[in-house]
């Protein structure tokens, strides 16, 4: 995939939206790499305003790249219709899509705000606690944002324990404590399994890095959006990002944070299901830590294995 000159296109195919400049974009920032993207940040010289250029990238085909840029876009112009906007929560405003050189460039108004996880560390327990509910919020709003009706469903356990053991069952299992957390899991399964769970449109992804704030609004990022299910799977991976980013698995504010994030949720969320869920997610990050080279197997070691052992405690506590 040849990498697109951003700002020299901007210049030529995209006109300011606040004054219609044409010609008129700056980079204001470096370029930031990401996984699966670049984003690149720019500024008006006529009239100040500020937006972000995020370039698609990946290892798959082009044809797969570009179709991921154009649903990201997709999505965004839905959420900027359903997602209830306010001064408190909200979603990026989509300005325009672009192709060029086989790459998507999905554009979009900035937002001056820090990741919440960077932002997180820098509060004290009250900031803490009022940011995780806020999250909780922010996430219900997108879950009756979607349209998936009022249908119920359980977790699908099966294809997730498949998931499991054929992706990362032999780094699992090499382990004797990891081995009987994931032995936890399937044997907990079928109890999971039995509680009705409202499906929701997922975010699918959602966690404290993928989520914006200002000091005062909080927006959401890389909202997937394609898949219906329950809505534990939003929350799951949110929480035990929580926990890893604490200083002990048995830190007080993380506990702190949990209640308050599941406050600003609201609604009942079975114990069993979001244990069992978490749990499933922790063991996907330890074998993905794992499989990637001994420094990241020692981080898996000192900072997710005891995430592990405390969700299995835990879901052997709410069975």
């Amino acid at each position: 995939m040849i990498e697109v000159d951003v700002v020299r296109l901007l210049n030529v195919r995209f006109d300011c939206t606040r004054c219609h400049a044409s010609g008129s974009w700056v980079r204001v920032a470096r370029s930031l790499r990401r996984q699966n993207s670049v984003i690149h940040r720019m500024r008006c010289v006529c009239c100040s305003e500020r937006i972000v250029a995020k370039v698609g990238r990946g290892a798959g085909l082009r044809d797969d790249v570009l179709a991921q840029s154009r649903r990201e876009y997709e999505v965004l112009c839905a959420l900027h219709r359903k997602f209830p906007q306010d001064e408190r929560y909200g979603t990026l405003v989509p300005l325009d899509y672009l192709e060029s050189a086989g790459n998507g460039i999905v554009i979009t108004r900035y937002f001056c705000g820090d990741d919440l996880a960077r932002r997180l560390r820098s509060l004290d327990v009250s900031g803490r606690r009022e940011a995780c509910r806020s999250a909780g919020i922010w996430l219900r709003k997108l879950h009756e944002s979607g349209d998936s009706g009022m249908q119920t469903g359980g977790l699908g356990v099966a294809d997730k324990l498949d998931y499991l053991a054929s992706t990362y069952g032999d780094v699992l299992d090499a382990d004797a404590k990891t081995r009987k957390a994931r032995e936890l899991l399937a044997q907990e399964a079928a109890r999971a399994e039995m509680v009705a769970l409202h499906s929701v449109r997922l975010h699918g992804d959602f966690k404290p890095q993928n989520m914006l704030c200002d000091g005062t609004k909080y927006v959401g990022l890389d909202i997937h959006w394609g898949n219906v299910g329950a809505a534990v799977y939003d929350i799951a991976p949110f929480l035990s990002h929580l926990r890893l980013a604490g200083r002990a698995r048995a830190d007080r504010l993380c506990e702190l944070a949990e209640a308050e994030f599941m406050a600003g949720y609201g609604g009942s969320v079975p114990v069993c299901a979001l244990r069992w869920a978490q749990l499933y997610f922790v063991l996907c990050y330890l074998g993905g830590y794992r499989a990637h080279g001994r420094l990241a197997a020692i981080y898996a070691h000192l900072r997710v294995r005891p995430l592990v052992l405390d969700l299995a405690r835990r879901l052997q506590e709410a069975a």
